[in-house]
């Protein structure tokens, strides 16, 4: 089994939306997709998302095995809701999903160096559940120093990420950002960009986000 975690360069940038398009681009191709948030803070709607994407039935408690109910970094969030993060509980969950698919969306909480308990960071779960990296970047300012600073993250740890996805947050012709972008970071850090990704709504049909994502962003790259 392929596991693909879907990274992001901060919080708000676009994981989620990217991480069911792609779900459902790969369930689209006919290859047995299954969806994975180790950890959610502020509630359910990111991994109800991914589900609907990826058609899967598979119980909550194993999608998410860490579901904490404040919207804040997961450590904060852990620490006021009186619960202890269990790394194992996560590692269980991903390896009955790896019983049953192809291939394993998994979606990480915020940036990379959100940390989660301790000194072990979003960054680290990408070591730990053995997953392949794609970064999500916001497609418009701000972009390059997030990117940047996310792509020097994972190389200090000899992670070699897949490439990146610019998402864009807003609809509209590309801004000048929008467009300069993706050629800056790749000329800064040699990762090749695999798209620019436009505005959906989260509502937005499973069929629907499967060929958007097929249209604009390079799915052999990933594969």
């Amino acid at each position: 089994m392929r596991s693909i975690f879907i990274a992001g360069t901060d919080t708000g940038v676009g994981k989620t939306v990217v991480a069911g398009a792609l779900a459902a681009a790969l369930r689209l191709k006919g290859i047995r997709v299954g969806v994975m948030k180790p950890v959610s803070c502020g509630g359910p709607e990111d991994i109800l998302f991914l589900k609907k994407c990826a058609g899967v039935n598979d119980p909550l408690e194993i999608l998410n095995p860490v579901a904490l109910k404040r919207p804040l970094s997961p450590n904060v969030a852990a620490s006021l809701e009186g619960m202890r993060i269990d790394l194992n509980k996560i590692k269980k969950a991903r390896d009955v999903l790896g019983k049953k698919y192809d291939a394993l969306v998994i979606e990480g909480c915020g940036g990379l160096l959100v940390p989660i308990k301790g000194k072990f960071f979003v960054i680290d779960l990408i070591a730990m559940l053995g997953a392949e990296t794609l970064v999500v970047s916001r497609a418009g300012l701000g972009a390059i120093n997030h990117s940047l600073l996310s792509l020097e993250a994972l190389k200090k740890r000899k992670i070699e990420p897949l490439g990146i996805i610019f998402n864009r947050l807003s609809g509209g012709p590309l801004s000048i950002p929008e467009k300069t972008n993706p050629g800056v970071v790749h000329r800064a850090s040699g990762v090749r960009p695999l798209g620019v990704f436009p505005f959906v709504k989260t509502d937005c049909k499973t069929g629907c986000l499967a060929r958007v994502f097929l249209k604009h962003i390079d799915l052999k790259k990933i594969l």
